[in-house]
């Protein structure tokens, strides 16, 4: 069995011994530079030398036990010194012997502590070569971190946030949803829900102005309140009850979108929109004049009314401060043809107002009035000179008397601006029938003239139903006794086929008139049957002179004179002056204006009426006949139920019976024109 080695002593346990050798030394040393040198410094000279003499031992000598084992070298004495060597050395060899023993005892131990020394040296030199890359990684880390920290932070900050909303998450929902319901409200009429949900928001603006969230709830709110706004504006141009005008106003009002005048004018406009939409949808009717005025009046009648109505009833005009206000003070609207009313005109041009009218709020309903009386006029001026039968005139005219009627109980008559109208067309249409008629009679003679042609081949029928002589006792006999009406035609003008053709014309004229007959034109009308009886008259003169030119008999044309002078025309003059106009114009049997000059008419044909005694006898006859018997014999019926007397009796509930109503009351005006049946020579009414 093997013996078992001493350890070696190891580089350190030499380096130890070393060091003690040298320590020793040094101090031998010492103690002769001591004994030459006087001790001046004390330790601390001791410890600069020793440093200075043993660089490499500098970290040993500066320990506490070195300063101590010092200490106790200065305090012995120089025998004491002397034997310190050995002493050292003793203690070295001693040391050195344990050492040994030691080492030759824990040989592994020391293995293995040499072992993890030099691995710890090399861990030392790798964890140096780490410990400068994580030096140089560490700010990096740094900055990450503080930039890990700030995004933290912000998560923090939202998380918090959304932990707010989610606690407010119902509230916040009613809030996001107010703009679709509020628009939900308005498309569905609900518009009173729609104003509370408008003031909620507005109360939210006061409180959170400055939070986006409520500015765009705001806005999608106005948007929608404009929205309202149009709906509004809308249904007052549409068909609308006065409740339901009274509920769109106040809304309205609610809005503030409008102040007190503007909005008296918003009403009239949209309300004007509607009647003009209901009259466009007649303008296909304009191919029948009278169908579309009568379509036109039922309609202004109507909805003119309602609105005038409406507006009274909506708006007050006892507000002093309002009547003075500008409508166009703040809001402006474009003037357009169908709104010409709010237009301007030369003489009331504000300059303050960009070229329109300043209109108050008090003057809104008389200019729109004026406006829409315009409008009806024009159509009055542009479809009644279409209209060529007074029947039609008639009918029209008494409809819109009672829609003047039916006005006027909102102060708005105005009877008295279309009357003109009718007035017009009837003059007319009566001059024209009574010209055809009286130029017919007039050709006839131009013809005749121009032919030289004998007054038997064209003037007297075929067979007379007596002659000149034998009618003048029947004549008298008819007017003594009044066996027949004083506007029955006499059955003598059926000898003459020219008179009674130009009597059909006439009594068709008068018939006509009847239906419709304005007193202004009872001197124009007089006039001109005047003057057209003059011009026949005035060729009948000449086709007499042209008869003695050429030496014919003028025993017809005398025949045919005294009848067209002496029961023509007074009879005619009757029918115009107490037939058509009643009497109302003929003042008393005195003083009777005469329309017709039946002398005059009578002198120019003189020279071709068979004797003055005849002429004269038939004459006074005839105005015996006409003037001189009893007005109750004359006229029967009742002449104050005429159409151009005043409707105002009539009750409002016959408006729509308009139509269907008789027009005349008059009997004795002979409703038929004589027929003259040329086969067996006899007259019917």
């Amino acid at each position: 069995m093997d013996e078992p080695q001493l350890p070696q002593i190891t580089q350190n346990s030499g380096n130890t011994l070393e060091t003690c050798v040298i320590a020793t030394a040094t101090l031998e040393e010492h103690d002769l530079y001591t004994q030459s040198v006087p001790d001046t410094s004390g330790q601390d000279i001791l410890l600069a030398f020793l440093s200075d003499s043993l660089p490499s031992q500098r970290d040993l000598v500066n320990n506490d036990w070195c300063k101590d084992y010092l200490n106790r070298l200065t305090s012995l004495s120089l025998e004491s010194l002397k034997h310190e060597p050995i002493l050292v050395e003793d203690e070295q060899s001693k040391i050195q012997k344990e050492l040994a023993e030691l080492s030759f005892r824990e040989y592994k131990s020391c293995i293995h502590a040499n072992t993890c020394s030099t691995e710890i040296n090399s861990s030392l030199d790798s964890l140096n070569l780490h410990l400068s890359t994580l030096s140089s990684t560490i700010p990096l880390l740094e900055n990450s971190c503080t930039s890990f920290l700030q995004q933290t932070n912000q998560i923090i900050q939202q998380r918090g946030k959304i932990n707010t909303i989610l606690d407010c998450h119902n509230n916040l929902l009613e809030i996001l949803e107010i703009p679709q319901l509020m628009d939900t409200c308005v498309r569905n009429g609900l518009y009173s829900e729609a104003m509370d949900l408008s003031a909620h928001v507005a109360r939210l603006v006061s409180r959170y102005s400055t939070i986006p969230l409520i500015q765009h709830i705001e806005r999608d709110v106005k948007q929608t309140m404009q929205l309202m706004l149009s709906k509004l504006i809308t249904l007052l141009s549409q068909q609308i009850k006065l409740p339901s005008c009274l509920k769109v106003i106040g809304y309205l009002r609610r809005m503030e979108a409008f102040d007190e005048a503007e909005l008296r004018l918003v009403f009239l406009l949209s309300r004007d929109a509607y009647l003009r939409s209901l009259i466009c949808t007649i303008d296909n009717e304009k191919r029948d004049p009278v169908y579309y005025l009568k379509k036109y009046i039922d309609i202004f009648r109507e909805n003119f009314f309602d609105i005038v109505t409406q507006y009274r009833a909506i708006f007050s005009d006892e507000g002093g401060a309002l009547a003075s206000t500008p409508i166009y003070s703040s809001f402006m609207m474009p003037p357009t043809p169908s709104s010409s009313w709010i237009s301007s005109s030369p003489s009331d041009i504000n300059a303050n107002s960009l070229g329109r009218r300043t209109m108050t709020a008090a003057t809104a309903i008389s200019d729109y009035t004026i406006h829409i009386l315009g409008q009806l006029t024009s159509v009055l001026a542009e479809f009644t000179p279409l209209i060529s039968d007074t029947s039609s005139l008639s009918s029209i005219l008494t409809q819109l008397m009672y829609c003047g009627m039916s006005l006027g109980r909102v102060g708005i008559d105005f009877r008295h601006l279309v009357t003109g109208y009718f007035e017009t067309a009837v003059d007319r249409i009566i001059r024209k029938m009574i010209t055809d008629g009286t130029h017919e009679f007039c050709d006839d003679l131009k013809r005749a003239i121009k032919n030289v042609d004998s007054p038997s081949t064209w003037m007297i029928s075929d067979k007379k139903s007596t002659n000149l002589s034998d009618l003048r006792p029947s004549l008298v006999s008819s007017s003594s006794t009044h066996t027949t009406s004083s506007f029955t035609p006499l059955i003598t003008l059926l000898d003459y086929p020219p008179i009674a053709y130009l009597t059909n014309a006439y009594l068709a004229a008068f018939n006509s008139l009847r239906l419709v007959a304005p007193v202004s034109l009872f001197h124009p009308l007089g006039n001109h049957i005047s003057q057209s009886l003059m011009l026949i008259t005035d060729l009948l003169h000449e086709y007499g002179d042209t008869l003695v030119k050429h030496n014919h008999d003028i025993t017809v044309l005398q025949g045919f004179n005294a009848t067209f002078g002496q029961s023509f025309v007074p009879f005619i003059s009757r029918c115009f002056v107490e037939g058509v106009y009643g009497g109302l114009m003929s003042g008393d049997c005195v003083n009777r204006p005469e329309i017709i000059d039946k002398y005059k008419i009578l002198d120019t044909l003189k020279d071709f009426l068979p004797t003055p005694r005849i002429a004269s006898f038939n004459l006074i006859d005839d105005d015996k006949s006409g003037n001189d018997a009893p007005k109750d014999n004359i006229d029967d019926a009742p002449k104050d139920n005429t159409d151009d007397t005043p409707k105002e009796n009539i009750d409002d509930a016959s408006k729509d019976n308009i139509d269907d109503a008789p027009k005349d009351n008059i009997d004795d005006v002979p409703k038929d024109n004589i027929v003259i049946d040329e086969t067996n020579n006899t007259s019917e009414e």
